[in-house]
């Protein structure tokens, strides 16, 4: 009996929050069962993804805005001369600093989904696999010069990628998936992986 067309859009989330591992695989399955509900889906699947699991921050301890703080702070306790004192900071993620708003607008002018930029947002995808074209674009859309959108990009994850679940041990710079394994696992469509081929380096 097929019941696809009947069962509720909470319902739907509420199985897919439930399953034991939302891979990509997971979601692709529910965007093919139940497309009408395909926006809902994968804005529950990056809010899943990105949100930080207590024991992956007890042991993992990976690097944020209160370890970012806690370093300026005791910069500035520190004699102007001190060495320490004048360690490079690296810019700012700007792709942190934007509302749920303008995410999603930077989602439609890039023409990828929330969950591919939500990837390369948290710094999950090998900087040096990123077409530089590709980098332009979200530079100038930024307003960020190309160097400094690469440098913070260039960081280690904020979180585990959307949906890579954690490996054993702690994560690295082989924990992030290069630009290809990106499209191919971000429930992009044809069309919107295709343009983005078209900008990989020659």
């Amino acid at each position: 009996m097929n019941t696809t067309t009947q069962v509720s859009k909470d319902n739907v989330l509420h199985k897919f929050s439930a399953e034991s591992n939302q891979d990509a695989d997971t979601l692709a399955r529910y965007l093919k069962r139940y497309p009408q509900y395909r926006e809902a889906l994968i804005d529950l699947s990056i809010e899943i993804s990105t949100a930080p699991k207590f024991d992956e921050l007890a042991v993992e301890k990976l690097p944020g805005d209160n370890s970012r703080q806690a370093w300026s702070k005791f910069q500035s306790l520190l004699s102007p001369t001190d060495p320490a004192s004048t360690t490079p900071h690296p810019m700012d993620n700007p792709l942190s600093n934007l509302s749920d708003e303008r995410f999603r607008e930077l989602a439609r002018e890039l023409n990828v989904n929330r969950l591919f930029l939500s990837r390369l947002r948290d710094c999950s995808i090998q900087v040096a696999t990123i077409p530089q074209q590709f980098l332009s674009v979200v530079a100038q859309a930024l307003k960020v010069s190309v160097e400094g959108l690469t440098s913070a990009l260039d960081s280690p994850p904020v979180v585990a990628s959307g949906l890579r679940h954690k490996a054993s041990g702690k994560p690295g710079a082989g924990d992030k998936i290069t630009f290809e394994e990106a499209l191919t696992s971000s429930a992009l469509s044809e069309t919107q992986q295709a343009a983005l081929r078209e900008m990989k380096d020659e």
